[in-house]
């Protein structure tokens, strides 16, 4: 479906200039960006395209020399690309609440993202994944209201990408407001509200989900690509298999 435009705009990005040193070259380039609040707005690009730059800004982490970062939510939770950026403790259980108002909602934030049995190992000792499901509790413990994912599906298998986007379609009825930068096409088509391409420190096209995969080439489904000249509307494999029924 198409998205609709709002009004309630939550990050804003005005004329954004970003480098790393004063004599390095511009990695984020008059970057304009406006995400409502609510929304699940997914940024898909190159690595060294400057994605994660960009959510550095809206975290604060970085501060442009040139241009306006603006926020209009008082809060903030980033899951980086590495999780261990976040861990802290020697046990899942102490770095959870470390950041939470009770054990209570550790277990129910541990049962949401499947980690109850690593609740007493160390997070170090954990895999790939399940640190990535471990660092995603310590973000969504602190009830954030914009949260920056940088390649959260990394690790995670199939069963769990299904969880995932339920606890995505969740946070965004609650109004929560979720950018997401991620190498993950199937994903982003199957939750976003928008998608963005990133390209040399800016964005070089930005439409609702279904607009922007139908009219990629490279940055496209599996769907798309083996559908487009007979279903030029396919996206998900669900939407070959609607047309597939009908012509029964």
């Amino acid at each position: 479906d198409d998205f609709v435009e709002t009004n309630d705009v939550c990050v804003e990005l005005k004329d954004v200039w970003f480098r790393y040193k004063k004599e390095a070259q511009d990695v984020i380039k008059n970057l304009q960006m406006k995400v409502n609040k609510g929304e699940i707005f997914s940024v898909l690009g190159g690595n060294g395209s400057g994605k994660t730059t960009m959510l550095s800004l809206i975290s604060g982490i970085n501060t442009p020399y040139r241009g306006k970062v603006l926020i209009k939510e008082k809060s903030i939770g980033a899951l980086p690309q590495n999780p261990q950026c976040l861990f802290i403790k020697n046990t899942v259980l102490k770095d959870l609440l470390d950041v939470a108002d009770s054990e209570e909602d550790v277990i129910k934030i541990a049962e949401l993202c499947r980690i109850s049995e690593l609740l007493d190992n160390h997070p170090y000792d954990l895999s790939g994944g399940e640190q990535q499901r471990v660092a995603l509790c310590k973000v969504l413990l602190k009830s954030p209201e914009i949260i920056l994912l940088d390649e959260p599906t990394k690790g995670f298998d199939a069963q769990f990408k299904k969880v995932f986007s339920q606890i995505l379609f969740k946070l965004k009825e609650e109004g929560k407001t979720i950018i997401m930068v991620s190498h993950d096409i199937e994903f982003c088509a199957e939750v976003s509200d928008r998608c963005a391409m990133f390209f040399d420190g800016n964005i070089t096209s930005l439409e609702s989900t279904r607009k922007f995969f139908k009219n990629n080439t490279f940055y496209t489904t599996i769907a798309n690509r083996m559908a487009k000249k007979i279903i030029p509307d396919a996206v998900l494999a669900e939407d070959i298999v609607l047309v597939c029924k009908k012509g029964r």
